[in-house]
């Protein structure tokens, strides 16, 4: 399979929670990803790890946002969210009104090998994946679930409350239980 074609049966079984092709998501794409965050690569404050980690979110970000009816390739669609989910990173990071929210620990780091995915870092990747995806289905509420796919997607509170019937409250209780739930381990 092409990285290019990525076909819209593979995309519904990983938004249903099919770790296999949600790994072949990952495994298909982790080059992209690499690619883009390695542009930033000493132009940031980031390290190239936590690059490669909010890269992996706008990744996950684009397999629940998708829609074939924007007439977009899931691909190029993908390539946005995970640019986008950089730059929004790298500003936030810049920003001093977050610099007590900028001490970070440093997270493994992720090679490169001629402009390949490195065979470990691609698995490691895989592997916090389906830690993350599996956390979602097990740990989150129905409405948890609901407010972090809606979050993810790029809606505000207010239109996550619309969308849901709740008050712009409980989409933020709602949000900090899951982004608490899965920050333990």
């Amino acid at each position: 399979m092409s990285k290019f074609s990525i076909e819209e049966n593979l995309l519904n079984a990983a938004r249903n929670g099919d770790n296999d092709a949600m790994n072949e998501l990952v495994t298909t794409l982790a080059p992209t990803v690499e690619s883009i965050a390695a542009a930033y690569v000493g132009r940031s404050p980031l390290t190239h790890g936590d690059l490669i980690q909010e890269g992996m979110i706008g990744l996950l970000s684009s397999v629940y946002g998708y829609s074939s009816s924007g007439g977009a390739e899931f691909y190029t669609y993908s390539v946005k969210c995970i640019s986008n989910r950089i730059m929004s990173a790298v500003r936030n990071q810049l920003r001093n009104k977050h610099t007590p929210l900028n001490s970070y620990v440093l997270i493994d780091s992720i090679d490169l090998a001629d402009g390949q995915a490195n065979p470990q870092s691609v698995f490691e990747m895989q592997e916090r994946m389906s830690i993350i995806h599996q956390k979602i289905k097990t740990e989150l509420t129905d409405l948890e679930r609901d407010v972090l796919k809606l979050h993810i997607s790029g809606h505000n509170y207010s239109s996550i409350a619309e969308i849901l019937s709740v008050n712009a409250k409980t989409v933020d209780n709602a949000l900090q239980r899951a982004r608490k739930k899965l920050k333990e381990k």
